[in-house]
């Protein structure tokens, strides 16, 4: 038998994303998960890369995942310009199999202000409490274990 328990994937509701906020606060960061009128707002990913949504946003933590809300990754981005349709067409570019799956995205937006270090800390710890299907690796957060990517089909 295995040492590893099987992960049951994480739905993103709006209890995860009260917990998402409290966490980036931890790193004092301003801004906050975008909200729909209940839960998190989720919109089609063909939204964001061919028509424009969350075009002004230059700083966050992306989140693709289903229509059913299951996450499937958490990165984040922090550029000059337009980054989120960016940084999505570069995924799709390099792993082409992520455009049928990643079908919705949700959004952390943070301030321009924040650091890269603090970014990256940010981006560890809504990592660790979604624990995304897709990520091989999360940036390390001070005085939590490193964390383990789900196991991988063979």
């Amino acid at each position: 038998m295995s040492s590893l328990i099987a992960r049951r994937p994480v739905e993103l509701t709006s209890d995860i994303a009260d917990h998402l906020d409290a966490l980036m606060c931890i790193e004092s960061a301003t801004g906050g998960i975008v909200r729909g009128v209940a839960n998190p707002l989720i919109v089609p990913t063909t939204e964001v890369t061919r028509h424009g949504h969350w075009s002004n946003v230059r700083t966050g933590i992306y989140l693709p995942c289903t229509a059913a809300r299951t996450v499937l990754y958490v990165g984040s981005v922090h550029r000059t310009g337009p980054a989120i349709a960016a940084r999505l067409r570069e995924h799709f570019t390099e792993h082409p199999e992520r455009e049928a799956t990643w079908t919705h995205l949700a959004l952390i937006t943070l301030s321009t202000s924040i650091t890269q270090a603090a970014l990256r800390r940010c981006e560890g710890r809504a990592g660790r409490a979604l624990d995304p299907l897709d990520n091989t690796r999360l940036p390390a957060v001070p005085g939590r274990p490193a964390w383990i990517p789900r196991p991988r089909a063979t």
